[in-house]
């Protein structure tokens, strides 16, 4: 054979090998909207509009050197977290991508040139303006824990780390399935009432139809009447009525501890306050979207159904573990502490001897 013809044969095998590379490292994949999202391949920038956008990305990447920009409130939220010291590098993101109800500063986002933009889906008006000016838009819904779940198979389908998605995924399932296990034999008549606060004042905000499923902790929470209604605004007088055995505040609510409930002559005849059954939910529990808030499971299982749990101090390991497979991190005994909120929960009944 000519050496010509061998060299146009080596031509013609070189472009046959990089096209189907090409075609191999395309990912298509449909968003929340039910669009199909084409991904040539991983993004080199990406923008959120969103505090939780970073983080579940960051967990599935396992890095943060393709993250832009985030909300405002997003920088906020890790500034004043754990996130802000195990990811520094989300202290350096740019937060002025987007305004008041997630509306995007398509400006400002432009300059930063991203391969895709992560919003909600809630409104197509905060999407438009974005895909308008040509932006590749992959949107998330809420606020169920299939949607949060498919937060990390979203992220494994952009980033190319689908294993380190089902990873994640792997571990959330099989810590509620322990927790399952656990309490298989409680029936739900028996399971310990509580109730979810994160404002007290002239009235009191509780949280009646979140996404948590509490029979996971053998736990029932009294404000639920199966409606689409997230918060209700009380009084004192139904507080009393309802009268829960237990009162969780969610870690976003940084303003309020349980130090405000046993201080305050309005709530001295509650269970939770007389028993100092008041508790404030770890920092695994401040994005309800992060990869780590199954964790928030076995925390309030530990509180209500502290019995079950033939070795209470097991939980740090969990945690830590937990930490290393989403962070990629080592957690500290002092970052521990942090996390677990033991000055915060310092006076509530059993809390230092379960997780101190």
């Amino acid at each position: 054979m000519m050496q010509s013809q061998v060299f146009r044969m080596t031509l013609v095998a070189a472009a046959w090998l990089a096209a189907a590379s090409i075609a191999q490292s395309e990912t298509r994949f449909l968003d929340h909207r039910n669009k199909e999202i084409v991904i040539e391949k991983p993004p080199e920038k990406i923008v959120s509009m969103f505090a939780s956008g970073p983080i579940v990305y960051y967990a599935v990447e396992g890095n943060a050197n393709h993250i832009a920009g985030v909300h405002e409130r997003g920088l906020k939220m890790y500034q004043t977290s754990i996130y802000g010291e195990l990811i520094p590098e989300f202290l350096k993101l740019k937060s002025n991508v987007a305004g008041d109800g997630f509306m995007p500063n398509v400006e400002a986002i432009l300059e930063l040139n991203p391969d895709a933009v992560l919003q909600w889906t809630f409104d197509p008006k905060i999407i438009e303006p974005l895909e308008r000016v040509g932006l590749k838009v992959v949107g998330w819904d809420c606020c169920t824990n299939q949607h949060r779940r498919d937060y990390l198979t979203l992220s494994g389908y952009m980033s190319g780390r689908n294993d380190r998605a089902q990873l994640i995924v792997q571990k959330q399932d099989a810590s509620n399935k322990a927790l399952r296990d656990t309490f298989a034999k409680i029936a739900p008549a028996d399971y310990k009432t509580i109730l979810p606060v994160d404002q007290i004042g002239d009235s009191i905000r509780v949280i009646a139809n979140s996404s948590q499923d509490y029979s996971l902790s053998a736990a029932r929470n009294v404000a639920a009447d199966g409606t689409d209604e997230w918060w209700r605004t009380i009084d004192a007088e139904q507080l009393l009525v309802w009268n829960p055995q237990i009162i969780v505040i969610p870690a976003y609510a940084t303003d309020l501890k349980p130090a405000d409930f046993y201080s305050n002559p309005t709530f001295a005849n509650l269970d939770a306050v007389k028993n100092k059954r008041v508790y404030k939910f770890p920092q695994f529990n401040r994005s309800p979207d992060a990869a780590e808030i199954y964790l928030s499971d076995d925390w309030l299982a530990r509180i209500a159904n502290p019995d079950h749990f033939k070795n209470p101090k097991e939980f740090g390991d969990v945690v830590k573990s937990g930490y290393k497979l989403i962070y990629q991190r080592d957690l500290t005994d002092e970052q521990l502490r942090a996390i677990m909120e033991l000055e915060q929960n310092k006076d509530s009944a059993g809390y230092l001897d379960i997780f101190g």
